[in-house]
């Protein structure tokens, strides 16, 4: 799908908003302005981390979005009276979910808790969608959906995803010590700086060196810079960055693990409540 900034910021909460329009009016279709009533109430709930009560979003963002959903085949525009009518294809209901629940990098716990949530809420409505179209609907399509409402392959990737990225940021807390160890070593025995930069560099190569090698970027700083960057700015990087970060994961971890224990006892199943019985 064609995305603009807008989009692409915020499409969790954009094919949040398709899919519950789709189960709230897929007999007749959705209107735009559904939609953005939907998109609306779902950024309130987050309204700690979008910067405000609803976040601002424009009709033209709404209708650029769903002419993309229409253009790649992931919807069917109606047209009913004045206003055009929309409902998601079934290959359109998977792509939506897909997007929402499958990623690389884990989930901001805002975000998280918000897909948590709708994931929760709306399995059942979207299995009475599957039961009522189930003729039109292949079992491998099905199956696929099913695997994507699936509460507890949701918490364990969120899992896996914060594993890796502890994991990483535990080797950049490691490897900045080490270079900082180095590098005193290494003036402390009357190495020139270059020298210096050149056996860290070697050693312990910084993540953006294909586009600017390190004795580069030092050779644009004045000469006391390299000495500071080498011996002290790489451990104030773990105390004030690196290692608060993955303090601050390891919480939220602990906090996804619950989730895992409190509210998954067996088989995840939807409350089917959707937004109008948790609109506050």
């Amino acid at each position: 799908m064609a995305r603009n900034s807008v989009l692409d910021r915020h499409h969790v909460l954009f094919d949040a908003a398709a899919i519950a329009a789709h189960a709230c009016f897929a007999a007749k279709g959705f209107r735009q302005k559904d939609l953005r009533f939907l998109f609306e109430l779902f950024s309130n709930w987050l309204e700690s981390a979008t910067g405000g009560p609803v976040l601002s979003i424009q009709n033209t963002q709404i209708g650029r979005y769903l002419s993309s959903l229409v253009r790649d085949g992931s919807a069917k525009r109606m047209v009913s009276g004045k206003r055009p009518l929309y409902r998601l294809t079934r290959v359109g209901l998977m792509e939506c979910l897909t997007r929402i629940v499958h990623r690389r990098h884990w989930w901001p716990m805002e975000e998280f808790l918000f897909v948590f949530h709708f994931v929760a809420s709306y399995h059942a409505r979207i299995e009475e969608i599957i039961k009522r179209e189930g003729v039109l609907f292949p079992q491998v399509l099905k199956a696929e959906i099913r695997q994507l409402l699936d509460l507890k392959e949701l918490v364990d990737r969120q899992e896996q995803l914060l594993d890796r990225e502890i994991q990483r940021l535990g080797l950049r807390i490691s490897d900045a010590r080490k270079s900082s160890e180095l590098a005193q070593s290494l003036i402390q025995g009357g190495s020139p700086v270059e020298q210096v930069v050149e056996g860290v560099q070697r050693r312990f190569p910084y993540q953006l060196n294909n586009q600017k090698p390190l004795l580069e970027l030092f050779r644009e700083t004045p000469e006391e810079d390299w000495l500071w960057q080498m011996e002290t700015g790489a451990m104030k990087r773990v105390e004030h960055i690196f290692a608060p970060l993955r303090e601050m994961l390891m919480r939220y971890r602990s906090l996804v693990v619950e989730m895992k224990r409190t509210e998954i006892p067996g088989k995840s199943r939807g409350s089917g409540g959707g937004p109008a019985r948790s609109a506050g």
